[in-house]
């Protein structure tokens, strides 16, 4: 962003791009003026919520992408070069868990985007460093009191990976960022986890008046 000429900016992210979005913010909180993450919570409360049935099937890919090379990636690739893989990982994260949602090119790009091993491998490296490198960060910021200071909007998918790993626990996700973030405040809308794609109108009535406000 520096190179781009900004020294400070608005920042939103979701599911990865949330990820990197919140790890910006702590690691360079001058730089960042308000932080919005979209359907997740932070690496380290996923980890910590694989105590029951429900959250275990709902992010069984924590742990799945995190086993060691090559065995995700060849089961992955095994069936149809890993569209299967691709498509059933994009319906069952939707509230009507089916397709629907997508725009048949943006399917095509994603298709073209991920299908191949070496991207493959790629996205199991991602979920391989969140389980042994981000995971560490977030422990160690929490432990130190080291949180963001951005004003925060949370917004997540009551159907959506978040929200549906943490149904059955006495914290939900405004609740685990209040643990990460001095002034966050959260929105749940009435879809899965592609809250651009399933409820956009929701989406921009939540994010443009907290983007706006000063």
């Amino acid at each position: 962003m520096s190179q781009l000429g900004y020294d400070k900016f608005l920042l939103v992210g979701h599911d990865r791009g949330a990820r990197v979005a919140y790890r910006l913010a702590i690691d360079h909180h001058e730089a960042v003026s308000k932080l919005v993450v979209i359907d997740i919570i932070p690496t380290a409360a996923m980890f910590q919520g694989f105590g029951d049935v429900t959250s275990g099937l709902k992010a069984y890919h924590w742990l799945f992408l995190a086993q060691s090379d090559p065995f995700p990636e060849t089961m992955i690739q095994g069936a149809d070069n890993g569209k299967h893989y691709l498509e059933h990982t994009l319906a069952s994260w939707t509230k009507k868990k089916t397709l629907e949602d997508f725009d048949e090119r943006a399917l095509d790009e994603y298709r073209k985007a991920y299908c191949s091993i070496a991207r493959i491998h790629s996205t199991c490296e991602d979920y391989r460093a969140g389980a042994f490198l981000d995971k560490a960060y977030d422990e160690k910021d929490l432990e130190e009191g080291n949180k963001i200071q951005a004003p925060m909007l949370a917004i997540w998918g009551n159907a959506g990976v978040s929200a549906e790993s943490l149904q059955n626990k006495s914290e939900g996700p405004l609740e685990i960022w209040q643990k990460y973030a001095q002034n966050v405040r959260g929105k749940a809308l009435e879809c899965g986890h592609f809250i651009p794609e399933e409820d956009p109108e929701g989406l921009a009535e939540a994010l443009i008046p907290f983007l706006l406000q000063d």
